[in-house]
């Protein structure tokens, strides 16, 4: 007991690709800022490792550390996949399941133990850009770094499709110059406050608020449950079919009819 991983060995995450993937899925930058952090403090940003440890109550999986512990197992599974399908995922559909829970929680960071004891603080500075309250580094050509892949991955939800690599080159000048001059902006390729500013409020326009990426894809989570799931769960996860709606996409989408328990990581 205790962290395994039965799906492969250990594959870690960048801060600066915890952030932005979180910032892709619809957090604000300070949020995906701590989510980072966070993922850090829970996992080292491993994607691949479970804590199975029933003692605490966990059965946690990958970067972010989701429970699929005992009750939360039927919910989770059909909103993020089995275990397995949440690794294979990777990073996008982890990030997708961070967020989710976060939202359910009331946009808060309160089903993780982690922020309520404080421990992520440490490692805010991982993100380069200081705490949740600071405001992003001004970043221009040249410029390398979180704050930079952050930078392309919002200019990309505006359909710039840069490549996501942390450097400020050409093309990320380009049409840094593009969206400044598109936003009334003075048009000098420098990204300071004004322009951050006005990227963030065009990314929460052009995403209409705060939203996931769906659910991962491939088939539909098979009956499948960690050891020491009740038999009732185990039931009703096998009965999921019938008491949700249709399929879509590969997942079950509408899952009304089931009890859903308080958030929890």
């Amino acid at each position: 007991m205790g962290d395994e991983w039965p799906y492969g060995p250990p594959k870690y995450a960048s801060f600066a690709d915890c952030r932005a993937y979180l910032a892709t899925q619809g957090m604000d930058a300070a949020s995906a800022l701590i989510g980072a952090a966070i993922a850090t403090a829970e996992s080292s940003r491993d994607l691949t490792v479970i804590n199975d440890t029933p003692a605490t109550g966990d059965y946690s999986v990958g970067a972010w550390q989701i429970n699929y512990y005992g009750s939360l197992y039927t919910s989770r599974a059909a909103a993020f996949g089995t275990p397995k399908q949440l690794i294979d995922g990777g990073i996008s559909a982890q990030s997708y399941a961070c967020y989710t829970v976060w939202v359910d929680a009331g946009a808060s960071f309160t089903p993780w133990s982690t922020y309520n004891s404080g421990a992520y603080k440490q490692y805010l500075s991982g993100g380069g850009g200081g705490t949740g309250s600071t405001p992003e580094p001004e970043v221009e050509e040249g410029s390398t770094g979180a704050a930079v892949t952050l930078l392309q991955t919002d200019l990309n939800v505006l359909g710039y499709g840069l490549a996501v690599d942390g450097v400020f080159g050409p093309d990320t000048y380009a049409a840094v110059i593009k969206f400044q001059k598109s936003q009334g902006l003075t048009q000098d390729g420098i990204v300071g406050p004004e322009t951050w500013a006005a990227l963030e409020a065009a990314v929460q326009a052009a995403q209409g608020g705060p939203q996931g990426g769906g659910a991962p894809s491939g088939p539909a989570p098979p009956v499948q449950a960690p050891a020491g799931v009740d038999s009732g769960v185990l039931s009703a996860w096998s009965n999921l079919t019938e008491q949700a709606g249709p399929v879509t996409n590969g997942y079950l989408q509408d899952i009304n009819t089931l009890t859903h328990s308080s958030p929890a990581r």
